[in-house]
């Protein structure tokens, strides 16, 4: 485990003093490519410390510890560490997260502040997409840069911190502590009106390091059963798709992983020239790495188009290949009549032992792609969304084969990223105790949503069926998994940001908004909406808000689609204002101070403009789930500090905190969550200046693990 440094209790301290610090550590090679650089890697260990204080903005020396070195017989003390660690109000690093939980781990003292520069340099790139490396950062500003890739070198050959030469390591670290120091004089010098989301930041990151250091506590038994029943309907699905792709391509083989192939299956068609399809459809990245634009085409041009780079593929009929006998090879013989000892491989055949025939009849599944937006590089395209629009058209065609198969292969794709992305990632990253230490991350996402790694835990389905939450259950005896979620959090923000009165009035009402979306899209009444339903429907509830049209949806889905700004005009007025902002000024800037930068924009026809949907999508998302939730997650865990709780914050998912509850305290962390969450406008007058407009509403669940819970309301708590 990582070394322990100190047994006294970490005293937090508030002097003017400042360090900036470095750690360079071991790591694990788990398989090929993934490396394991955690501090709960019980073999990792802490290398060397690097560090510099900074009094009155000025850098002082260098200092440095080496604790774990092949050259080093005997480990540096850490006492001078300690006493700056103890002596300094703020620790300063880049991707202070992962220093802060190696020094938390070893049981090192650390002051009230922290000042992550990679967190400071995401926010001062204002939503643009920039190298955010140490490397990358110090390059871009021009301050210190390391001497030497010796390093990268032989890390990228598996050689370690502990095995580098020790004269290589000091002078590599060394120049990484100078250039934070120099990035952080920097950012204090541009932050600005920035200060306010910066400070809340560094917040959540301290949040961060303690629900990471608490861990999930996963069963792995259970975790194996839901492998098993994934596996179990994976077969079953795999068998009825190729049994439908048997019925329609006769003979040849298919690989539905394939984008060729699945073109072939579901459009009925394959490319006959791909520098001619590419060129047609204007398929390719620009000099950024973005997407071209589909060229504009009216239905007879797209048509011909079509028939011009592809043709209709037929179905086949396998026959033996005379070559080879159906064998796929054959026997050569030396001149003296003794056979060669490798077969060869009939090229006849291609070695497949049958020639296939082509029938009359037109194979696949006869959809037809909508326009060139459409189109791919293997043909057309065959992912999440544009199967969701060609379900609806099968549906319209009354093609129940197409219907099931693409239903089929929706759900083996969910089912295939269940397996690889959760199961095995959460079996990968649980430790020998049963604890799962995920690594969640600030600075991934354009609008400061989290993600998280190691496994992803922030992109599973939303909802009461996923079974991989069976696998989250409680540490304690008789503890309880508690979440508390937002509800409708995106929706109140929109109207919150957009003052749309019809919006206050629903809201103020409490008019369910996601139960009256789900009763419209599945066409019914309210009284028949299940919980499953109407967590479905918030997608819907939410599209517009991010600028979706309903494109590919039924008729009467899109007709929900046009009329939803007739009712919530408020909302499509803040959209053309937030466009206006952007095309006048070149960002817009939520009620926390963040700011998001369109250089780039530029008006299209129609009235809209590029980047469009980022430009009304990132103001509500930010401020939802960037400012609310971090928000509420610090003052969650201040009070659980603050009583000395046993029970765990393990998890923000969404809109929501995760808690293992202790059993003796569950009136206590119900009681300190409500008001975390639900009482924060004294919060964010102090911190943004900004008074809310709209209340927010908490729904609440407890059970024995985090999928079989059942709703608390709050007369049932104390």
């Amino acid at each position: 485990m990582v070394q322990s440094f100190v047994t006294s209790n970490r005293k937090l301290v508030d002097m003017s003093i400042e360090i900036v610090i470095d750690l360079e550590t071991t790591v694990q090679r788990l398989e090929t490519n993934i490396i394991d650089n955690s501090p709960f890697n019980p073999k990792n260990k802490i290398v060397s410390a690097h560090w510099r204080l900074i009094e009155d903005d000025e850098l002082g020396e260098p200092k440095r510890a080496v604790f774990y070195h092949e050259e080093k017989e005997t480990p540096d003390r850490p006492n001078e560490l300690i006493q700056d660690l103890k002596k300094a109000s703020k620790i300063i690093a880049h991707n202070a997260k992962f220093d802060l939980l190696y020094l938390l781990e070893a049981n090192f003292p650390i002051p009230k502040k922290v000042h992550c520069t990679m967190v400071g340099e995401y926010l001062l790139a204002r939503g643009q997409h920039i190298d955010k490396s140490l490397k990358g950062t110090a390059s871009r500003r021009k301050v210190q840069e390391k001497k030497s890739d010796l390093v990268d070198d032989l890390f990228k050959k598996g050689t370690g911190f502990e095995a580098m030469p020790l004269d290589t390591v000091i002078e590599y670290a060394d120049a990484d502590v100078l250039a934070c120091g120099q990035i952080y004089l920097e950012q204090k010098e541009e932050i600005g009106s920035l200060q306010s989301v910066l400070d809340l930041s560094n917040d959540m990151l301290l949040f961060l390091c303690d629900m990471e250091r608490n861990g999930i506590r996963i069963d792995l038994d259970e975790l194996e059963r839901v492998e098993l029943d994934y596996l179990k309907e994976k077969e079953i699905i795999e068998k009825k798709l190729n049994f439908i792709v048997s019925n329609v391509m006769g003979d040849t083989p298919i690989n539905l992983n394939s984008g060729i192939d699945m073109t072939q299956v579901v459009y009925s068609r394959v490319v006959k020239d791909r520098e001619l399809h590419k060129a047609t459809f204007n398929i390719g990245v620009d000099a950024r790495g973005k997407s071209l634009y589909a060229p504009k085409m009216s239905a007879n041009k797209f048509a011909n188009a079509v028939r011009n780079t592809t043709r209709v593929v037929k179905k086949t009929i396998a026959h033996q290949c005379p070559r080879c006998k159906g064998k796929g090879f054959y026997q050569k013989y030396k001149k003296n009549g003794e056979p060669y000892v490798r077969t060869t491989t009939c090229k006849d055949c291609d070695g497949r032992g049958v020639l296939l025939k082509n029938t009359t009849s037109t194979a696949g599944l006869k959809l037809i792609p909508e326009g060139p937006i459409d189109a791919s590089i293997n043909g057309f395209k065959t992912d999440k969304n544009t199967i969701r629009k060609l379900i609806v058209q099968a549906k319209e065609k009354d093609n129940t084969q197409a219907v099931e198969f693409l239903e089929g292969i929706t759900r083996l794709n969910a089912i295939t990223t269940y397996l690889d992305s959760f199961v095995k990632g959460i079996q990968t990253w649980t430790r020998h105790d049963g604890i799962l230490h995920a690594n969640f991350n600030q600075t991934t996402t354009r609008t400061g949503r989290l993600s998280s790694s190691n496994p992803n835990f922030q992109n599973q389905p939303k909802g009461s069926k996923f079974p991989v939450r069976r696998c989250v259950v409680s540490r304690f005896d008789e503890g309880h998994i508690i979440e508390i979620d937002y509800s409708g959090l995106e929706f109140r923000v929109a109207g919150e940001l957009s003052k749309d009165p019809q919006i206050i009035e629903d809201i103020t009402n409490g008019k369910d908004v996601h139960k009256q979306t789900a009763a419209i899209i599945n066409q019914c009444d309210e009284s028949k909406i299940t919980k499953d339903l109407r967590q479905q429907a918030k997608a819907y509830t939410f599209a517009p808000l991010y600028g979706g049209l309903g494109m590919g949806e039924p008729d009467h889905i899109r007709n929900y689609f046009k009329q939803y700004f007739n009712i919530y005009k408020g909302l499509k007025e803040w959209h053309t204002e937030l466009v206006d902002a952007v095309m006048s000024e070149g960002y817009i800037k939520t009620p926390s101070g963040r700011e998001f930068a369109f250089p780039n924009a530029q008006r299209l026809h129609g009235g809209r403009i590029s980047n469009q949907t980022a430009v009304v999508n990132y103001p509500v998302q930010s401020f939802a789930t960037a400012d609310i939730v971090p928000l509420s997650c610090v003052r969650a865990l201040r009070k659980f500090q603050e009583q000395d709780l046993k029970s765990k914050i393990i998890l923000t998912v969404h809109d929501s905190i995760v808690v293992d509850c202790h059993p003796d305290e569950f009136d206590e962390v119900i009681n300190i969550l409500v008001w975390a969450m639900s009482h924060i406008e004294e919060e964010m007058i102090e911190r943004f200046d900004y008074k809310p407009l709209l209340p927010l509403d908490i729904e609440i669940s407890y059970g024995k693990d985090w999928l079989n819970n059942q709703e608390l309301t709050l007369d049932q708590g104390a």
